[in-house]
């Protein structure tokens, strides 16, 4: 997965919603067969979504299918089957609750791709975890398959994660805290570059959407999903950095680089010790936001 700060969520039934998605300003989209599309209009929101992953769009796209254990194999099965085409970027398994589920995923996207003339390999899948089963097996499950590229954490308020631990919710994000970061660990460990937080339902809430993304930013995810273009905007302004933050680790890699030429390891850089772990983060950062800089 690219580096995607924002991924927005467009229901896979409303036409006009799948019109004006790629020209929202998110940094990727994730068209939705799941919570937010009525059983009885899944048949067409599987035929739409495959006429607008037809049509060429220079965004990352993926969509969330039916998941495995709510809706059973057939039904994730057919998703797949009206979804996998060259426009696609990847699949998101909501509730994901085991490998085994990651592996039956893969296996149908290497069917799908050998008969459709697709790159072996190419579609990704994202497990959304939403399940104390989910928390508990997420290494399992994020390398359960070469397939998966991220990680979907559901830290909704009143989402599926909640319920099921039988949890508060608080805009500190206490309660949910431990389930963040195992799956954030799990994802570190997996190598995962690109985990990302689930959505803020509160579309009036700016303060309490921007706390909610510096809770997870700090633990170290790199970006969230949104539920409507309003929310693009501050969701970008917590996961991007400052020009004095980029200008600041420019400098701090220009010193390390004089400090190394003159035979030294950890170095002091405006009155703090700097090591490689520090610059390595600093270089990382500036691959993402300023790689020409």
């Amino acid at each position: 997965m690219d580096h995607l700060r924002t991924l927005l969520f467009v229901p896979g039934h409303r036409e006009r919603m799948l019109e004006k998605a790629p020209t929202a300003g998110a940094d990727g989209l994730l068209y939705d067969l799941e919570d937010s599309v009525p059983h009885g209009e899944r048949d067409t929101a599987r035929t739409m979504l495959a006429a607008a992953l037809a049509q060429p769009v220079a965004l990352p796209r993926y969509v969330r299918v039916n998941g495995i254990a709510d809706a059973g194999h057939e039904v994730t099965a057919a998703d797949l089957d009206s979804v996998v085409v060259a426009g696609l970027d990847g699949i998101v398994l909501p509730k994901a609750q085991s490998a085994d589920e990651v592996r039956w995923a893969s296996g149908e996207l290497d069917r799908l791709e050998a008969a459709r003339g697709i790159e072996a390999g190419r579609i990704e899948i994202v497990p959304m975890i939403e399940s104390a089963l989910g928390v508990e097996f997420a290494y399992a499950i994020l390398t359960a398959s070469p397939r998966v590229a991220s990680v979907i954490v559901g830290s909704a308020e009143d989402g599926d994660l909640q319920t099921d631990l039988g949890a508060e919710w608080s805009p500190e994000g206490v309660e949910l805290l431990y389930a963040r970061s195992r799956i954030l660990l799990a994802a570190r460990a997996a190598g995962i570059e690109q985990p990302l937080d689930g959505v803020f339902p509160g579309l009036d809430d700016e303060d309490g959407l921007i706390q909610d993304c510096e809770n997870a930013r700090r633990l170290g995810y790199r970006g969230k999903t949104v539920i409507h273009p309003k929310q693009i905007a501050p969701v970008h302004a917590v996961f991007s950095p400052g020009e004095k933050e980029i200008a600041f680790y420019r400098e701090m890699i220009v010193a390390f680089e004089a400090a190394e030429a003159a035979g030294q390891g950890a170095f002091n850089f405006r009155g703090k010790m700097v090591d490689r772990a520090m610059v390595r983060k600093a270089r990382g950062l500036l691959a993402r936001f300023a790689p020409e800089g």
